[in-house]
């Protein structure tokens, strides 16, 4: 390390030194271990604003945006949040906004893609975010879901407009 910083104040070049030009926004020579060539960021937990959906009812809207390679995206949350300007993250049985086809549509979350540092006993995560469509007064748009939804949504038995999503669904996992 004494032999690193001695280089560094004679100006001599290393090559376990990366310039300041390279350093990803860094001033000072950083070493090459500490970099990755693609710069990535934190794993985001839950469902958030731009956040791609998958349709897994059977109305003629969702079909349409499969087909067309147009998926789904969450504009709103119906979730309260601990800071007013943020919108908090939905999950599993929340209801969010999303726009689709040209259109805004309310739906449930009824899959969701989850971190692997987020996961939770017993709650089996989804390879996509799938949603549930509803028509304006809360009753689901298709008269099927077409993929299984986890379990755990059965706790929601007693909200009203969840159970009419709920008793679409075949499956269970």
């Amino acid at each position: 390390m004494l032999g690193i910083f001695s280089r560094i104040l004679q100006n001599r070049p290393c090559s376990s030194i990366v310039s300041a030009a390279s350093a990803s926004g860094r001033w000072w020579p950083q070493p090459e271990y500490e970099f990755s060539k693609h710069r990535t960021r934190a794993p985001t937990f839950g469902i958030h604003r731009r956040t791609r959906l998958m349709v897994v009812d059977n109305s003629t809207l969702g079909k349409e945006a499969h087909a067309s390679g147009k998926l789904a995206y969450c504009i709103h949350t119906y979730k309260q949040g601990k800071r007013p300007k943020h919108m908090p993250k939905a999950g599993l049985g929340d209801k969010i906004l999303v726009a689709i086809r040209g259109q805004m549509r309310k739906a449930y979350v009824v899959g969701a893609h989850v971190h692997r540092q987020m996961r939770q006993h017993g709650v089996p995560s989804t390879d996509t975010n799938n949603i549930v469509l509803l028509e304006e007064e809360g009753n689901p748009l298709g008269n099927r879901v077409m993929k299984p939804i986890p379990a755990k949504l059965l706790e929601k038995r007693d909200h009203a407009q969840f159970s009419k999503v709920l008793a679409l669904a075949n499956k269970y996992i």
